[in-house]
């Protein structure tokens, strides 16, 4: 979406962008649960979330920095630093 309204999503900043996703989420979001559903999944939709959901992007900090801790993983400089073009 933003390509196509020729906004990278850097010039967003986190803000900007994060506003953008939730954004999406709430006209798109539906879309791949309804899909799962159809196909007949038996899944327990109470505990359904997104990625960016307040409780779930915490576990994955928190996880990161486990990670972090252990030495099992490690911070370097950006994709785009190292020759890999943003799409």
């Amino acid at each position: 979406m933003l390509a196509s309204e020729g906004i990278k999503r850097v010039e967003l900043g986190r803000d900007g962008f994060e506003k953008r996703v939730w954004e999406w989420k709430e006209k798109y979001g539906g879309t791949i649960t309804n899909q799962i559903k159809r196909l007949g999944a038996s899944c327990d939709w109470t505990r359904e979330c997104f990625t960016l959901d307040e409780q779930l992007s915490r576990a994955v900090i928190e996880a990161f920095i486990k990670l972090h801790e252990k030495g099992l993983i490690y911070q370097d400089s950006s994709l785009e630093t190292r020759g890999i073009q943003e799409v």
